[in-house]
């Protein structure tokens, strides 16, 4: 009777000491998390921006969530990110959402010309109106953080681009729907291709030009191949770094609050402000190396070419309205705010 006794008592006693082991065992295991995104592993996002926050994200979990970076589309091209991180297959993705024409529809509102002049600009914007306006677009993913790319430029390797005639009849690379809709309107052809594609396409003159950020130049090694910049401002992309929604609640409170704590409005704007400075020393290397004549257009030659492309605001209004969305609302907001943080 006292064996039993004692073994009733030691039953649970031994039953919660495992448990606490398994507990504690359990919490020691790394979570590792992967990161997908289709740029190379020297640009200066991956350096500056994904390398950092993955390194952010360990540190504030004291190892115990490790990001474990897949550049260079090895888990999906541009076009597939979104769907490879929403069906699992990549925890975690950046994404350029114009890429997916039709998909996210309101913040596509900032892929319009003429709306910011900077990278940060742009981010700045993005967060002031998201959750009014954005969030919707993002219901399907956890967002970590939202930026964009610097301001794009029309580059040329046959003839300068002084006035808005002077594209008449060219081939230019376009980046997006929009910027064909736009290229046509200022009377140039546009071609719809990878920016990787860029340089064979120039070497081969299957285009003229590219309307494309300044880093591109460094990026893809331009420098021989670009003979004129026109700086026009003329459109920015909205991009976005999110993760599978499911991924991210199954996680511990303590690896969700350091992914947040991590990312959000400040790293947005870190890394847009990355952007901004890699566009800057590629202009600087390009004034160094004396190869490419940069013209800055203003005043009346600018208003030209915001004129030209003006009814694409209304067109986009009409057709996103169509689709259920308050498409006027949101194209208001996006350049009240604009204006108000430039």
């Amino acid at each position: 009777m006292r064996k039993l006794f004692l073994f009733l008592v030691a039953v649970p006693f031994l039953t919660g000491s495992l448990a606490s082991m398994d507990i504690q065992n359990a919490g020691a295991q790394s979570i590792e998390l992967k990161m997908a995104h289709f740029m190379s592993p020297m640009h200066v996002q991956h350096r500056k921006s994904f390398e950092p926050y993955a390194k952010k994200v360990e540190e504030l979990t004291g190892g115990k969530v490790i990001i474990k970076l897949f550049p260079g589309g090895a888990l999906g091209g541009p076009t597939q990110l979104p769907d490879t991180v929403k069906s699992g297959i990549t925890d975690i993705a950046f994404i350029i959402p114009s890429y997916s024409t039709g998909r996210f529809l309101r913040i596509s509102a900032l892929d319009l010309p003429f709306v910011v002049n900077s990278a940060v600009h742009a981010t700045q914007v993005i967060y002031d109106v998201y959750d009014k306006y954005f969030a919707e677009d993002f219901k399907d993913y956890k967002v970590l953080w939202l930026y964009s790319c610097g301001p794009g430029q029309i580059h040329s390797a046959t003839k300068p681009i002084q006035k808005l005639e002077d594209l008449q009849g060219t081939k230019m690379r376009s980046p997006s729907a929009y910027m064909s809709k736009a290229f046509t309107l200022m009377g140039s052809n546009p071609v719809s291709m990878p920016i990787s594609e860029l340089t064979v396409s120039l070497q081969k003159g299957v285009i003229d030009g590219m309307l494309t950020p300044f880093s591109a130049l460094a990026d893809f090694r331009l420098f021989d191949l670009v003979k004129y910049i026109t700086e026009v401002d003329f459109y920015v992309s909205p991009m976005a770094v999110v993760m599978n929604k499911e991924k991210f609640n199954s996680l511990p409170e303590s690896a969700r609050k350091a992914l947040e704590e991590a990312g959000g409005k400040q790293w947005g704007l870190h890394a847009a402000k990355a952007y901004d400075e890699h566009d800057q020393d590629s202009v600087q290397e390009a004034n160094k190396q004396g190869k490419i004549k940069i013209v800055k257009i203003t005043g009346p030659e600018l208003q030209k070419f915001k004129d030209r492309v003006k009814p694409m605001d209304a067109e986009w209004v009409k057709e996103t309205s169509q689709k259920g969305v308050r498409a006027k609302e949101v194209l208001d907001a996006v350049r009240g705010s604009a204006e108000r943080n430039k």
